[in-house]
């Protein structure tokens, strides 16, 4: 009978905090397949990683987007597994994570701070913008504060049962079954606290609050210190055991964190004696919380602190009322036995508190400001705790009756919440920068794509490499069958190699003016956007992609400088074919810039595959060079052909006369220049063009 009655008991028991949990859900699913208004390469490149892990790839570390722990990664492949590789995933694992963090935010704080303190604390971080704003996003961010309470939770449930347990032993030795409730918790709070190690690089200082509870104690309770130490050391060594995996992968591989490396300037020159950056960091940072926050709209409203005017005052008010509790409190204990009772004094809560803030801005403190909103992540559990502890001494100072306290609270968290939404589905979601970070005129052309499937597509996108804009393609289009076709129309043009072909050009990356004579069609269509859109017009061509390579290849001269008589095509190694080249600056003087077109066929897709163009001296050294490719290699389609434009700045010191021109390909991760073939013979490292002629 008990038992049937259970479940009614803790339903009542924990109304409100259902209640919260309701609300901060009904924010975090809202549109969410609409709201962000796209999506980001990064979003993309964890959801790949996540669908990687669904068939078989199991790394302990991904070296994608600048090098990434895996925890987020392989938590949205358990649910890739039932919804198949949809972006949705990833953004339904960061909700879930968020109402976790929610309800073990208001776990610790019950204990730490009592109940009602516990539910305002919740009900801030459910209607939070900030909490809201990383709750909706597929990144990794969002797991560090999730693990990271579960595990100061159980940490600190351990120490009250182990210090409450060694009371009731009268300090003797206790027997095992008695050890056992503070044994499985601090067990578990070592693994959590491992754990977090994987979910993102702040982790790395949120460690210190483990020990930083023991140096309170110290001061405030040694009984408790006496009968935690132990259990705490084990928790400690179990989290190290757990990253052992980690470390060793890092350690044998530092080049895998470049994220890292840039994160750490401003701690590299302090190290060199240069404390300017690093100052001028700490100096910006330090009004994240109430004054002035992260620029970057990808991620933040611009500027927008972490709190709200009404927040920020309850900040500042709960950090007084603690200062008191600690300066007029009880005091400190140097006994050797704990206090009567389990839970520790509220003094060690509020610094604990305090400490944990600061460990948690320290990331932003060393970085500066912008992307704060992430990088700052660990202390967003405790944030909200402070504005809760001052509304929980207002209320029991004003001794007001129950349903008018409740009523004043009510209204006060129902007001964040409308101006939460508003802010965050109508200020947010439709601000122009937004929609440029969220790559939504990718997102409406991938669209297009979808309803024309018969067509081969080529997009033209100022990111067209493997891990931004193809990324967002693979994700969005996983059940297409339209093999993608990428290059930037400021730089380049391709053609694919079948009958009905589109290209699709942005506004970012329209059809440079000079490689406008090779596409001579009139567009079909112009894709709708708002007026207020950036990255405008979307323009769609359809052509033959066969008829139009041809033409090319009767306009550019085949000849070539050496062998004699020889002429294009030249296969470079296995994987390019050139084809031919046309000066578009025939007259050039020093300190001008030459334009050369030139014309590849593809043979074979090259990974990291660039082209180089160089004007040759007396000595064979380049006297001015352009490398870069436009339409990169990963996502070659054998048989597509492709101009690239060169545009080579000659320095004003360039002497008139005539100069070679060579060409040529390599690839960017070793700088090993492919091998020039003629006629089934290698000719060398590259192709020389007939000289041109520098004016005087």
């Amino acid at each position: 009978m008990v038992l049937q009655y259970y479940p009614l008991v803790m339903v009542k028991r924990h109304a409100w905090l259902i209640l919260i949990l309701l609300a901060a859900a009904s924010l975090r699913l809202a549109a969410i397949d609409d709201i962000p208004p796209g999506l980001t390469h990064d979003e993309a490149d964890h959801g790949l990683d996540a669908w990687g892990v669904v068939n078989g790839i199991r790394p302990i570390y991904f070296t994608v987007g600048y090098g990434r722990e895996p925890f987020f990664d392989y938590a949205t492949a358990g649910l890739m597994a039932f919804l198949g590789p949809s972006f949705l995933a990833g953004r339904l694992t960061s909700v879930f994570l968020s109402l976790i963090l929610i309800a073990g935010t208001y776990a610790w704080t019950s204990r730490a701070f009592g109940q009602k303190t516990a539910l305002l604390t919740a009900a801030g971080l459910a209607v939070s913008f900030w909490a809201l704003m990383t709750a909706r996003q597929a990144l990794r961010s969002i797991t560090l504060p999730a693990l990271v309470v579960l595990a100061i939770f159980f940490y600190w449930r351990a120490v009250e049962v182990a210090a409450d347990v060694k009371l009731k032993s009268g300090g003797r030795a206790v027997p095992s079954f008695l050890r056992r409730p503070a044994t499985w918790r601090f067990t578990l709070a070592g693994l959590l606290l491992g754990i977090t190690l994987y979910t993102y690089v702040p982790a790395r200082v949120m460690w210190l609050l483990f020990p930083a509870l023991l140096a309170l104690l110290f001061f405030y309770d040694r009984g408790r210190l006496a009968a935690a130490w132990p259990g705490a050391l084990l928790s400690l060594m179990l989290a190290t055991a757990v990253t052992i995996p980690l470390v060793l992968y890092l350690s044998a591989n530092p080049e895998v964190e470049v994220r890292l490396t840039e994160l750490s300037v401003s701690l590299t020159a302090a190290r060199q004696g240069d404390f300017g950056p690093i100052a001028e960091n700490i100096a910006s940072s330090s009004l994240l919380l109430t004054f002035q926050g992260d620029s970057y709209w990808r991620y933040n409203i611009s500027g927008r602190p972490f709190l709200s005017p009404i927040m920020a005052g309850l900040f500042f008010a709960g950090l007084a009322v603690g200062l008191y509790w600690v300066v007029a409190g009880s005091r400190p204990s140097s006994g050797r036995r704990a206090k009567t009772g389990v839970r520790l004094p509220r003094q060690v809560g509020f610094l604990f508190s305090v400490l944990w803030l600061l460990l948690g801005l320290s990331p932003a403190l060393v970085s500066g400001p912008e992307l704060s909103t992430t990088r700052a992540i660990g202390l967003q559990p405790v944030l909200y705790v402070f504005p809760a502890i001052a509304l929980t001494a207002f209320l029991a100072w004003q001794r007001l009756p129950q349903m008018l306290s409740l009523a004043l609270v009510a209204m006060l968290f129902a007001g964040l919440y409308l101006q939460t939404a508003r802010d965050y589905f109508f200020v947010w979601a439709n601000e122009p920068e937004v929609r440029v970070q969220y790559e939504t005129s990718l997102i409406e052309t991938l669209d297009y794509v979808g309803r024309h499937s018969e067509s081969a597509t080529a997009i033209s996108t100022t990111t067209p490499n493997r891990y931004h804009s193809p990324a967002v393609a693979m994700l969005t289009l996983a059940d297409s069958n339209n093999e993608l076709r990428w290059f930037d129309g400021n730089h380049s043009l391709l053609a694919p190699q079948e009958e009905t072909s589109s290209l699709v050009f942005s506004g970012f990356a329209p059809l440079n003016t000079r490689l406008s004579g090779y596409l001579d069609v009139e567009p079909v269509a112009e894709l709708p956007m708002r007026e207020s859109d950036l990255d405008r017009p979307l323009v769609i061509y359809e052509t033959n992609g066969r008829e139009l390579a041809e033409s090319w290849k009767t306009r550019f001269d085949d000849t070539l400088a050496a062998p004699a008589g020889a002429e294009a095509p030249v296969q470079l190694g296995e994987s390019v074919q050139y084809l031919g080249y046309e000066i578009l600056t025939p007259d050039v003087d020093p300190g001008g810039r030459l334009l050369l077109a030139t014309l590849w066929q593809v043979t074979r897709p090259l990974d990291g595959a660039i082209l180089f163009s160089h004007i040759v001296g007396p000595e064979g050294m380049p006297l001015a060079q352009a490398d870069r490719l436009d339409a990169p290699g990963d996502h070659w389609v054998v048989g597509d052909v492709f101009i690239q434009l060169h545009e080579i700045d000659l320095p004003a010191s360039l002497a008139a006369g005539d100069y070679p021109l060579a060409i040529g390909a390599y690839t960017g991760n070793d700088m090993v220049r492919l091998p020039a073939i003629i006629d089934g013979q290698v000719t060398g490292d590259h192709i020389l063009l007939p000289a041109i002629t520098i004016n005087s």
